[in-house]
């Protein structure tokens, strides 16, 4: 497996940090936790003349999103808090328009109202449904789903009931109202200890 941008492989064979790199990986956090979208940072990175990983003039959108989530600078280049800070951030965004700021229709055009509001607090993906044999309704982790635990080791899995009580409690509803969760609710992030983070 190559090593993420901002590492480089010693003569002896051992793992470094490559300190100009690694501010350039910095430097790009700290943009997109600024507000800087993909784009925005694309064009950022082409007008200081910093190349791709792959020495190409232009990044693409998808390099920096792939950057953005990778869990091997945690410790090393990037903080803990900075890390999840942008992961919730990217889930955030997911549910917006770049162009408008609004959040996007589709978001509530599926299945159920909750899709696409809620965040994994440790690998930053979407949370999807689950209908278990029982029955029971729960929400899991889309990456723990479909990768296990490789990527996404601590994600809990979330009755429905209990993500519809804390909405309640966040916006003093007496019943579960999908009109006000459209109206105030941003994202939802879930801590790998069960946390309910609700974002307004």
């Amino acid at each position: 497996m190559p090593l993420p941008y901002g590492f480089m492989l010693a003569p002896d064979g051992s793992v470094s940090i490559d300190h100009e790199k690694s501010n350039i990986v910095r430097a790009i956090y700290q943009q997109y936790l600024s507000g800087m979208s993909l784009k925005g940072i694309t064009d950022f990175l082409f007008a200081q003349g910093i190349l791709s990983p792959r020495g190409k003039a232009q990044w693409t959108q998808a390099v920096i999103s792939d950057l953005l989530s990778n869990q091997r600078y945690i410790g090393s280049i990037i903080s803990f808090d900075e890390f999840f800070m942008v992961q919730g951030e990217k889930g955030k965004r997911s549910n917006l328009d770049e162009d408008t700021n609004q959040r996007k229709a589709t978001r509530y055009n599926s299945q159920s109202v909750l899709s696409g509001l809620l965040v994994c607090g440790e690998c930053g993906h979407n949370y999807r449904r689950i209908t278990r044999t029982s029955g029971e309704v729960v929400w899991r982790c889309a990456s723990r789903v479909e990768h296990g635990k490789r990527f996404c080791k601590h994600s809990p899995s979330i009755p429905e009931q209990q993500i519809k009580d804390t909405i309640c409690a966040k916006l003093g509803l007496i019943a579960f109202d999908e009109q006000s969760l459209n109206q105030h609710i941003d994202f939802i992030s879930i801590q790998p200890d069960g946390t309910l983070n609700v974002e307004t």
